[in-house]
C-alpha cells in the first residue's frame, strides 16, 4: 500500500531548459482617460476596504477608541448585536480623495502607481491617523452623502491635518477649497440647527391647491351621455 507521503511522478521525468525569457507586458488601464482614471481609484478603495490590514484597524478603533457608536445617536451602537450597523465614515477626505491624492503624489515622484502600491501607501496613512475617521449609523450615513447632513471638522477622529501638510502640492484646488469651507463652517457650528433633519416630529400634508378628482356622478352622467351617442351613431349607419 503506498505511503499518503509518497508522490507519484511520471517516469522518466522530462526536464525543459529555459534560456531566455519571453517579453510579457500588458497595460490593464488607460490612465489617460479620465473614465478609466475613476474606475482605477475605486478598485483602488476597494482592494483598501477589503484588505487585512484595513479591517484589523477597524476593530481595533471599534473595541479601544469608541467608534462603535453613531456619532450623533450616541444610544445607537453595536457593542450588544450585530443587526445595528456602525459604518465608519472619512472626513474631510474621502477614501475617494485620499486615493486620488496619493496616485497624484505617486505620479508627480515618478513612484510606482500600481493598485498595490497605491492602496498601501493609504494604509500606511490609515495606521499613522492621518486620516479623519467618524462612526456613523447607516441612515446618518446616507444623509451625509446626500448633503443633508454636515460633519464638522472639529468632530473627526484623526489627524487630518497632518495629511493636508505632507500632500498639499498634490491636493486638487477644489478639494483644498472643500476643505477650507468645511474649516469655516465648522467654527460657527450649531448642532441642534444643523441635526434638524434627524428630529423626529408629524408632518400633515395639505392637498389644498392640488388636483381634485371631478364628481363622479357628472362622470358617470357623461359616460352614460356618450353611450348613447355611440349608440344612435350606430344605428344611423345600420339604418342607411
Amino acid at each position: 500500500m503506498r505511503e499518503y507521503s509518497t508522490t507519484l511522478l511520471p517516469k522518466p521525468i522530462e526536464t525543459i531548459k529555459l534560456t531566455t525569457l519571453p517579453e510579457y507586458f500588458t497595460q490593464d488601464w488607460d490612465l489617460t482617460d479620465f473614465k478609466q482614471l475613476n474606475k482605477f481609484f475605486f478598485t483602488v478603495e476597494r482592494i483598501v476596504r477589503q484588505s487585512h490590514s484595513y479591517k484589523k484597524m477597524i476593530n481595533f478603533l471599534r473595541e479601544h477608541v469608541d467608534l462603535n457608536c453613531c456619532s450623533f445617536y450616541k444610544n445607537i451602537n453595536n457593542i450588544d448585536t450585530n443587526s445595528i450597523h456602525i459604518e465608519i465614515h472619512h472626513e474631510p477626505f474621502t477614501l475617494f480623495d485620499i486615493v486620488n491624492i496619493v496616485y497624484a503624489k505617486r505620479l508627480a515622484l515618478h513612484e510606482p502607481i500600481t493598485e498595490n502600491t497605491i492602496a498601501k501607501e493609504v494604509m500606511w496613512n490609515h495606521y499613522r491617523m492621518a486620516v479623519g475617521l467618524i462612526p456613523l449609523s447607516e441612515t446618518v450615513h446616507e444623509l451625509v452623502h446626500n448633503g443633508f447632513l454636515f460633519i464638522p471638522t472639529t468632530s473627526i477622529f484623526g489627524y487630518y491635518k497632518k495629511f493636508y501638510e505632507d500632500y498639499e502640492p498634490f491636493i486638487d484646488p477644489n478639494i483644498k477649497k472643500t476643505l477650507s469651507t468645511n474649516e469655516a463652517i465648522s467654527l460657527e457650528y450649531d448642532f441642534k440647527k444643523e441635526t434638524q433633519v434627524l428630529t423626529m416630529q408629524t408632518v400633515y400634508i395639505d392637498p389644498s391647491g392640488a388636483y381634485e378628482f371631478p364628481n363622479c356622478e357628472d362622470i358617470s352622467n357623461l359616460m352614460k351621455q356618450k353611450i348613447e351617442e355611440s349608440d344612435r351613431s350606430i344605428l344611423e349607419k345600420q339604418i342607411v
